[in-house]
């Protein structure tokens, strides 16, 4: 690849190099800027592999080229030209799904029940007695005439009373006596009437409730295939413009 230089202009800060770049049997021309300083054929020569991999990827522009293994960008793209200026197919693998059933677990929604027996105590017995008594009382209204008017009202007023109630044992003596009076009647003792009462009602005894639950759904098989993001391409050349 011969390099050929036309022209150079100096700018500020570099200069401007024109030349020709004899490639694959055609001619290109071509300018850039390189450093002030530089020897421009020395620099271009040294480039020479840059210019040509850059003259292919402006032929290509839409070139995918896959790096190679051992080899230079230069020579990567070159073997993608020598076959056949294609894009390669992109694809994705999308792996199998094995069948899988649905997984249940048995949960508890109601915990179990121990029996229970209820709880008693016991208390001294109280008799209620209801009283019906009629109270009087004196009342102010007002009549249909608009005028107040005092006046007596009866009505009846229940009243509940309550007794303990007791019961009589005979008493005995510390031997084991009975204990008599003057007149040969047994001595009785007044104790307290007891009686049992329910402090906490028995619990009957009860299985826990359960149900199943969902833990994961079941799964459909689905065989291993290929899904293709971008087929194939071959690439079309583009027409090279000179640029001075």
């Amino acid at each position: 690849m011969a390099i050929t230089i036309q022209s150079s202009k100096d700018n500020a800060d570099d200069k401007t190099v024109s030349f020709t770049i004899e490639y694959d049997g055609k001619d290109y021309k071509w300018h850039g800027d390189i450093p002030k300083d530089a020897d421009a054929q020395d620099f271009l020569d040294a480039k020479s592999d840059t210019l040509k991999a850059e003259i292919l990827r402006k032929r290509y522009p839409q070139a995918e080229v896959e790096q190679l293994d051992d080899k230079s960008a230069l020579e990567s793209f070159e073997a993608w030209v020598s076959a056949g200026c294609k894009n390669a197919e992109v694809s994705q693998e999308i792996p199998a799904v094995a069948k899988k059933d649905a997984v249940y677990e048995d949960v508890e929604t109601e915990p179990a029940i121990e029996a229970k027996d209820a709880v008693m105590g016991e208390r001294q017995v109280v008799k209620v007695t209801e009283v019906d008594e009629e109270v009087t009382k004196t009342v102010i209204e007002k009549n249909a005439s608009g005028k107040y008017i005092e006046k007596e009202v009866t009505e009846t007023v229940t009243n509940k009373t309550e007794e303990s109630q007791y019961e009589e044992v005979p008493l005995y003596y510390a031997n084991g006596k009975a204990k008599k009076d003057d007149d040969g009647n047994a001595v009785m003792h007044r104790i307290p009437k007891m009686e049992s009462y329910e402090v906490e009602p028995a619990v009957e005894a009860k299985e826990a409730v359960t149900e199943k639950r969902l833990v994961s759904e079941a799964v459909t098989a689905v065989a291993k295939k290929t899904l293709v993001i971008k087929p194939e391409a071959t690439i079309e050349k583009k027409s090279w413009v000179d640029s001075h």
